[in-house]
């Protein structure tokens, strides 16, 4: 019979008790836990300083928005004849009821906004982005909405008679049941069923 091999006999830094001995006998290890925490670190800190460059961003955004959607209502409200407000970004602005007629709103980006009842007569409207936009009642008589986007927008009930719609994307727009746009060819628009009865 074979009998077992005799242990292998212990390093010195096997043997050193205490810190010393525990860092020699450990020391690839505690290595790897060294690294790993710093590599941990670096990402967590990446992914927060990511979000935060997200937050502010869109801070900022809100804050150019509500801005200029500020200027447009001094405009309006300081009985200006010009009304220049080309490229602006009027990100979920609150134009409902202004007297816009003649206003330069080309290339705007209104995403999400609402321009309820708004005298939009003669506007220029085009490349301006209305996604998801609320039109309703509102005067686009004569208006230049050529390219514009009114993807999700409400019509219910808007005057676009005269108003140039050429290459204007109206993919899910929509009207109220019984409160068509006038001026415009129904065909393609969603109908949404009436909720106030």
């Amino acid at each position: 019979m074979t009998e077992p091999a005799p242990p292998a006999p212990a390093s010195a830094a096997d043997s050193r008790p205490g810190i010393r001995g525990f860092l020699a006998r450990n020391r690839d290890d505690l290595w790897l836990e060294v690294i790993s925490g710093v590599v941990l670190a670096f990402v967590v800190s990446l992914v927060v300083f990511a979000l935060d460059q997200a937050t502010t961003a869109e801070r900022e955004s809100n804050a150019e928005s509500l801005g200029n959607s500020l200027f447009v209502r001094e405009a309006v409200m300081g009985d200006s004849s010009v009304l220049p407000f080309s490229s602006l970004n009027l990100r979920g602005a609150q134009l409902s009821g202004l007297p816009l007629a003649g206003a330069d709103f080309s290339d705007a980006d209104l995403l999400d906004g609402e321009l309820k009842r708004a005298d939009l007569t003669g506007a220029n409207l085009s490349e301006a982005d209305l996604t998801n936009v609320d039109l309703t009642g509102s005067i686009l008589v004569g208006a230049d909405l050529s390219e514009a986007l009114l993807r999700n927008t409400e019509l219910t009930s808007a005057d676009f008679t005269g108003a140039d719609l050429t290459e204007a994307d109206l993919a899910g727009a929509f009207y109220v049941e019984g409160e068509p746009p006038v001026g415009l060819p129904l065909d393609g628009l969603r109908v949404m069923p009436d909720t106030d009865d």
